[in-house]
């Protein structure tokens, strides 16, 4: 059994940490506080490479050979 479960919610929560960075960073942007501007910056980009890290299908996803996308040939 493929366990990608654990994946998923750690997407979910790194999409969020993105979201929190987007609100960060405009509350930074509108009252001129540089640092709360930079560290919702990092969040955003944190938060949305781990979501596209997470989310892509790495081999070992697949449940036996036959399944990989390598392997399978036009009818």
């Amino acid at each position: 059994m493929v366990r990608t479960e654990f994946r998923i919610v750690l997407a979910v929560i790194a999409a969020f940490v993105a979201i929190a960075g987007i609100a960060v960073a405009i509350h930074g942007m509108l009252f001129d506080q540089g640092n709360s501007l930079l560290y919702g910056s990092i969040a955003i980009g944190v938060g949305v490479f781990g979501c596209a890290l997470l989310l892509n299908v790495w081999p070992k996803d697949m449940k036996d050979e036959s399944e990989h996308p390598e392997n399978q040939h036009a009818p």
